[in-house]
Formats: C-alpha cells, sequence, structure tokens
C-alpha cells in the first residue's frame, strides 16, 4: 500500500481501525526497509584554543541525511548510523575545518579524525534587536559601549517612557546604531507612525496609535539627544557561553536535506509601499537563502509539513521513507508568487493550514487530494500564529493588525477580534482546553488572552519586557508561558490568579524566541545569539542549554512529537534542512528514523 492509499484508507475508517493501519502501514517499515546501522567515532584535534563540546557534522550522501553531534573530551560519536558515503567535519565559527570522507557499510565502524585550525578573527557580529540598522553594528568606525539590559542602554529623560511603550518592541536596542539627528528622526517617527515599515505590504507600524505631533517630537527630541551624530553606540553586553558538553554530548540531531525541486522562486512579489508606475509594481528579487519557517505534524500518519517560504511551498516530509526520492512532497503556493508562508497547523482530517506574511490570506491544504484553498482574511495584516483548536477550528493571529482570528470549522467563516492596544503585534498562538487563544504582544509588551466564553480581548501587562513578548505556549496544567525577547526572560502567567512569575536565563544578552512545552511541561526556547536551544525546567527553575546543529540558526518556532522529541526548521543559513532533535540522544522510546 502505498502512501496516498494510505491517507485515503484513514479518511474512511474510525476508531480502533484507524489506529490499526496507523500501526501497520507505518510504524513498523519492514526489515528491508531498514538496513543494519553503523557508528562513526573520532578524534578532535586544534593546534590553538580548547575542543569543548564542539558540533561534528556527518552528511550522508546516499541518503540526503546530517548527522550533528558534540565531542567530550576531544571524542565524538556518530551512532546508529545508515550506511553510505559520508563527508566528516566540524562546524564552528572559531574552526576551519578540513572536510573527512568516509564510506560505512552496513554494520560496520569507521574512525575519521579531524584536525581543525583555529580562527581568531571569526567572531561574528551579533544584534541582539530586531529591527534596525542593517550594517555597522559595533563596527571599528564607532565607538562602543556595552550595558547589562536596556534599562541601561536608554538614558533616563523626557521622552524615555514614549520609546519604550512604542519603539523598542521591534527595535530592542538597535535604536543607538542610528546616529541620526534631529530631523531624520523626526522623518523616522513620521515613517513608522504614517508610512509603514519597507518589509510587508498592509503595514503601519504604528498606524492605528493615538499620537500627535507633540508625542511625536518627544520621541524623536529624546533619540536625537541621546543617539544622535557622534554618539556611540550602545548595545546589551552579550556574554559567551560555555557549553557543557555532558549535556551536548548525549544530544543528537537528525537533519534531512530538502527536495531539489524545492528551489528558491525568483522574487518576493511587489515591493512594499511602492507606488504603481503604468500599471506595473516594482518587484523584490527572490530569498537567497531557503527558509523553513515552521512546522506542524500530521495527527493522521505522523508527518512533518514545513512552510518552505524561499520556495513559496509546503513541504511534507514522511521521515521514515528510506528513500530519499520518496521521501518529500512539495506543493507550491498557488495563485501568488510569493506569499511568505509563516505559521502552520494541521487538523484532524489532515488537512495543511499555513499563515501569510505578505499573501494576506490563511492557506489550506489537502495532501490526498493536493486540492488548495486560500481563504480571504477580512483585515488586511500580517499573519504568523496558527492553531488548530480540540474542535478543529483554525485560530491565527495577525502581527500587523493585531487581531486574533477564526476559520470556524464548521460554517468554513473567518471571524476577526481586535486587541484593545492598537499596533500591539499580536504573535504566536496556543489554545488552553477551554478553547481560550493565547498570544503575545511584540511591539506593546503584553500576554493577550481571547475568551471563549466573552469573546473579547484581555491583556496582562508584562512590565520587564521592554516591548517584545514572543512565541506563545499553555502547558498541560494550563499555564501560560511566553518569552521576553529583549531581556532575556520566560514568563509564566497563572490564567485562575493573574500571577506573573519571570525566570531569567542565567546569561547576559540572550534572546529566547519560543516558549513551547514538550511531553514533560519542560519549556523549550531558542537563541540565535549563543546558538542553542534552552530548556527550562519550571520545577527545579533550572535552564539547560543545548547547541544547535548550525552556527547562529534562527529556530523561531519547534513543535513537539508524540515521543517527546522536537521537529523544527532552519532559518539564516545557507544550508536549509528539517531537523529532528533527541536531547537525551536515541532510547528505545525515541529510536532513530529513517
Amino acid at each position: 500500500m502505498d502512501r496516498t492509499a494510505i491517507k485515503v484508507t484513514l479518511r474512511k475508517l474510525g476508531g480502533a481501525f484507524a489506529v490499526a493501519a496507523i500501526v501497520l502501514c507505518v510504524a513498523f517499515p519492514t526489515s528491508a526497509q531498514q538496513p543494519v546501522r553503523g557508528t562513526i567515532t573520532g578524534t578532535v584535534t586544534a593546534d590553538q584554543g580548547k575542543v569543548i563540546g564542539l558540533r561534528v557534522a556527518a552528511h550522508n550522501l546516499d541518503n540526503r541525511l546530517w548527522y550533528v553531534v558534540f565531542t567530550y573530551k576531544g571524542h565524538y560519536t556518530v551512532p546508529q548510523a545508515l550506511p553510505g558515503k559520508y563527508e566528516i567535519k566540524v562546524n564552528e565559527l572559531a574552526f576551519a575545518s578540513p572536510t573527512v570522507p568516509v564510506q560505512l557499510g552496513p554494520g560496520e565502524t569507521k574512525t575519521a579524525d579531524i584536525a581543525i585550525t583555529a580562527r581568531p578573527d571569526a567572531t561574528p557580529q551579533i544584534t541582539t534587536g530586531t529591527m534596525g540598522p542593517p550594517k555597522g553594528r559595533g563596527a571599528a568606525a564607532n565607538k562602543v559601549e556595552y550595558f547589562n539590559s536596556l534599562d541601561e542602554v536608554y538614558p533616563p529623560g523626557p521622552g524615555r517612557a514614549e520609546v519604550k511603550a512604542n519603539c523598542t518592541g521591534c527595535h530592542g536596542d538597535n535604536l543607538s546604531g542610528y546616529h541620526w539627528n534631529k530631523a531624520q528622526w523626526t522623518e523616522g517617527v513620521r515613517v513608522m507612525t504614517e508610512e509603514g515599515i519597507a518589509l510587508f505590504p498592509n503595514v503601519q507600524a504604528l498606524g492605528r496609535t493615538p499620537m500627535n505631533d507633540k508625542d511625536k517630537d518627544l520621541i524623536a527630541t529624546y533619540l536625537a539627544t541621546n543617539f544622535g551624530p557622534g554618539t556611540p553606540d550602545r548595545m546589551v553586553r552579550v556574554d559567551p557561553l560555555t557549553v557543557d558538553e555532558e549535556v551536548a554530548s548525549k544530544s543528537i540531531y537528525v537533519s534531512y536535506d530538502i527536495p531539489p525541486e524545492a528551489k528558491n522562486v525568483t522574487t518576493q512579489g511587489v515591493k512594499a509601499n511602492s507606488p504603481m508606475f503604468d500599471g506595473v509594481f516594482e518587484m523584490l528579487p527572490g530569498l537567497n537563502q531557503g527558509t523553513l519557517q515552521a512546522a506542524t505534524i500530521s495527527p493522521v500518519d505522523g508527518s512533518i509539513w514545513f512552510s518552505s517560504r524561499g520556495s513559496n511551498s509546503i513541504l511534507g516530509l514522511y521521515p521514515k521513507e528510506m528513500d530519499p526520492a520518496k521521501r518529500w512532497k512539495n506543493y507550491p503556493i498557488k495563485g501568488d508568487p510569493f506569499v511568505a508562508c509563516s505559521g502552520m497547523a494541521s487538523d484532524r482530517e489532515g488537512r495543511i493550514y499555513w499563515s501569510e506574511l505578505k499573501g494576506g490570506m490563511l492557506g489550506e491544504l489537502d495532501p490526498v487530494t493536493g486540492h488548495q484553498i486560500r481563504h480571504i482574511i477580512p483585515q488586511k495584516g500580517v499573519g504568523v500564529g496558527l492553531i488548530v483548536d480540540k474542535d478543529d477550528n483554525v485560530d491565527f493571529t495577525l502581527i500587523w493588525g493585531a487581531m486574533f482570528g477564526r476559520l470556524d470549522a464548521k460554517t468554513r467563516k473567518i471571524h476577526t477580534y481586535p486587541t484593545p492596544t492598537p499596533d500591539n503585534g499580536i504573535y504566536g498562538l496556543s489554545v488552553d482546553a477551554s478553547g481560550n487563544m493565547w498570544s503575545a504582544g511584540w511591539q506593546k509588551g503584553t500576554i493577550n488572552k481571547w475568551d471563549s466564553e466573552t469573546g473579547g480581548v484581555v491583556e496582562y501587562p508584562i512590565p520587564e519586557s521592554w516591548g517584545q513578548m514572543r512565541r506563545i505556549g499553555v502547558d498541560s496544567k494550563g499555564i501560560v508561558w511566553s518569552s521576553a525577547h529583549h531581556t532575556g526572560i520566560l514568563v509564566r502567567l497563572d490564567p485562575v490568579s493573574g500571577k506573573i512569575t519571570d525566570f531569567k536565563i542565567p546569561l547576559n544578552g540572550v534572546n529566547p524566541y519560543e516558549s513551547w512545552p514538550d511531553k514533560n511541561d519542560n519549556i523549550w526556547t531558542a537563541d540565535q545569539t549563543h546558538s542553542s536551544m534552552i530548556m527550562l525546567n519550571p520545577k527545579t527553575g533550572k535552564f539547560t542549554f543545548y547547541p544547535m546543529p548550525q552556527p547562529r540558526q534562527s529556530v523561531p518556532k519547534v513543535e513537539v512529537d508524540a515521543n517527546n522529541t522536537l521537529w523544527f526548521g532552519t532559518r539564516g543559513q545557507d544550508l536549509t534542512v528539517a531537523v529532528h532533535f533527541y536531547p537525551n540522544g536515541y532510547s528505545a522510546d525515541q529510536p532513530p528514523i529513517p
């Protein structure tokens, strides 16, 4: 029975018979599909510096898979590796590494020692804010002053409260890097409040926030006074992370090369805010890098689905498929050359949904038929958060537009619910057991609840956030979690008591992106600044750092599989892969696949 037949059967079967179909057809591949695995091991030596928890990447060229492991006392092991032709290297910014070829046969153990060379000039440029000057932060031409927090970056004075309330949610500490005079800051404030930013259409960053000329002048005066020409860059200090190699060396990342047909499209669509000349808009060129933005796991067959922004398509990964040519399904999004697909979700029938940053619609795909529907959202905005609730309603958020939304499972009509605070940047989404939607206020620093009983939106201000709250999650006990990106805090909200508890990550300059609970109610986040996945155990308050599979990898969203392993995509890297993360390595409950 092929994959399509499995899906069709599941649509027709119910209850125990559907479960049996999954077990028989998916869970137990035949021995012919599972070759005998082997082991690759070796020693890593460096001409300078210490070899502590360095990432070793083993690329299986035949199976189009990557295994990423970490050294322990100078040694590494890739366990249960599929046979095939490999290229092995150390992937660290601070070291240059040769690529060592290995041919691994079934059941074999092969040794590949790697001698690396230090690159003392390879310290990456770090920018802790989200928006801001694309170049020159911390450049030699500018004097740089480092501070422990945004409270110190922004000096006291008239206009500081207004900047914190309206500007730092997006910009973080980046405002110090412009070095503009008063006229330039006045124009910048005008653009943000009247015209919009150039990233996306239908966007006015502060277009709905009541602000008169006096308010705007107060902000521009504060910024010109403190961050004008000749002033130093003022940046949050970023402490280095010392890798715990005992933790890192137990973890394994298995990454899947995306299919060759998922090539980047040639355009990112219409350039935002550009006028139409003689019936033609100016178009932006396509992305330079591939992006797997978000993932969802199908409850029907366990396939993993990604929003592939660069190729403007939805990619379905069948991770147990041994043949890399059959492992992926690529569904180009129809009707628009570039929608900037973002959030992902799946319903009980296996339908896949995506949100759009530029397209302004809510996408729906039936993988069985390939049929697509792009639902019109009445309020134009930038769709990010997406989740399917217990009743199969498709819930979404508009980050610019500041709304919760819902595609009703029965009527297939869309409803939208604005937030009390305008331009609040509703970002990320989760749903609790009562059907309440929860999201974070990117721009204004809140946690937001859409109440399923009243249909209204309630806001919980987070004073320590300096504006940017990011992805949100709800654990098994109904506790709401969110990340204060600019201040390195995971925030716990008890919806019953309204009590807010901060869990400060014990490393300066951390920028937590996510806050997603696993099956044990540990909270996971990602920090691109330190190239780390971070786990919080709320019971003990302990944070555990796991190096990412690629240096400086951006992980905007994680998904938790049924066996408590994690899936996520790749953003901001030349190598675009789908990632399966085993924090504690393989086990009987968490075996290697494929």
